[in-house]
């Protein structure tokens, strides 16, 4: 009760400094590669739980004396396909493997708002397990009084960047994409791709885990690869405010590329692309996309989107409960595949490898 009585009076006094502690945050990072170089033996173990992922399942090989416990905290609106997607794959998996198991759903509409119900509701109900969405500073601290006592255990979903502040007490599994490598990937494209007179403008997210990961590194490429980013817009990962941002900067008559960091702010850029009354030749990318917006690739407003094989993360939480109901050797760090999908490919292709992504929750995207 002492530990949590802490947490609430750090939310209390400390909302008006996350915008410090979502910045400080980005020091305390580490990439996969620092990560298996400072503990080598971790290397040969995500090797193996990477070919466990890919593989068919293969049912539990303990018997249950009860249901394993387990909460799933989301963030934002519940009912958004990404968050359907995650159940409807985690599930899936589970089914497959056998495993007795009761998951009672959570949801942070704002980490920000300093709505602390769900973290409460969590924290009384004792799960086995606990699996995050988000990493942002209330998360974060809400999480290190578990990972302190070992009770329940914690997977981070969709951060694949170990804290050093938590390395000697890591959670049960970091499961995540390589942001980035995925970065890099995206910024090397775009350099071979645009015309070397091409003008870029960027719109990027305040600091934060991913503004650090992918905006940052996203102007730091540029700038090594010799192209200047002649307009910075910042913007939270919001579809309208993005928009206003976007039409902003298409009154620029001579800009060639956006880039966006997010893919809220992609959907913003995107609807005012399309919102144009003369057909604009500017283009941008996305993080992901949806069957029904292969068309924004197909009609070239989107250039270059990043696919990520969201699937594998559901069912790398769900193989990750298993080993360790099952007492096996595992890794604390899981990295998920993410490709690139440029606009010149064929419709089918597109649809493939979207497909391939999504193997497990098909028939949402479709």
């Amino acid at each position: 009760m002492r530990r949590l009585c802490a947490f609430i009076v750090w939310v209390a006094f400390g909302c008006s400094v996350m915008p410090t502690q979502a910045a400080s945050m980005a020091l305390d990072l580490m990439d996969s590669r620092d990560f298996y170089q400072l503990i080598p033996r971790q290397g040969p173990l995500a090797e193996q739980f990477s070919t466990i992922v890919s593989s068919p399942p293969s049912p539990i090989r303990v018997s249950q004396k009860n249901a394993v416990r387990i909460a799933l905290l989301l963030f934002g609106d519940v009912d958004s396909i990404e968050n359907r997607s995650l159940l409807v794959a985690f599930r899936k998996r589970m089914r497959e493997l056998n495993i007795d198991y009761r998951l009672d759903t959570y949801t942070d509409k704002s980490e920000w708002d300093g709505d602390l119900t769900p973290y409460f509701k969590i924290a009384d109900s004792l799960p086995d397990y606990i699996v995050v969405t988000r990493l942002g500073p209330v998360p974060r601290r809400f999480l290190e009084r578990f990972l302190r006592s070992g009770k329940p255990k914690v997977i981070l979903y969709d951060f694949a960047s170990p804290l050093t502040h938590w390395i000697n007490r890591p959670p049960l599994m970091y499961v995540g994409f390589d942001q980035k490598k995925a970065t890099s990937m995206l910024a090397s494209y775009l350099d071979r791709q645009l015309p070397a007179e091409a003008r870029i403008s960027a719109l990027v997210l305040p600091p934060s885990y991913l503004g650090h990961m992918r905006c940052d590194l996203f102007l730091d490429e540029m700038m090594k690869y010799k192209r200047r980013v002649e307009r910075i817009l910042v913007v939270p990962d919001d579809k309208q405010e993005a928009f206003m941002a976007a039409k902003t900067l298409l009154k620029d008559s001579g800009i060639d590329f956006i880039f966006s960091c997010a893919q809220g702010i992609s959907d913003g850029v995107v609807a005012a692309l399309q919102a144009q009354e003369e057909r604009s030749q500017v283009q941008t990318n996305t993080w992901g996309v949806a069957l029904n917006g292969l068309a924004d690739l197909e009609s070239r407003r989107v250039k270059v989107s990043v696919l990520f094989m969201k699937d594998d993360l559901s069912i790398a939480v769900a193989e990750a409960i298993k080993l360790d109901l099952e007492g096996r050797n595992m890794p604390n760090l899981y990295v998920a595949n993410a490709i690139l999908m440029p606009a010149e490919l064929d419709a089918e292709s597109l649809r493939l490898m979207l497909l391939q992504a999504h193997h497990y929750s098909v028939e949402l995207w479709q």
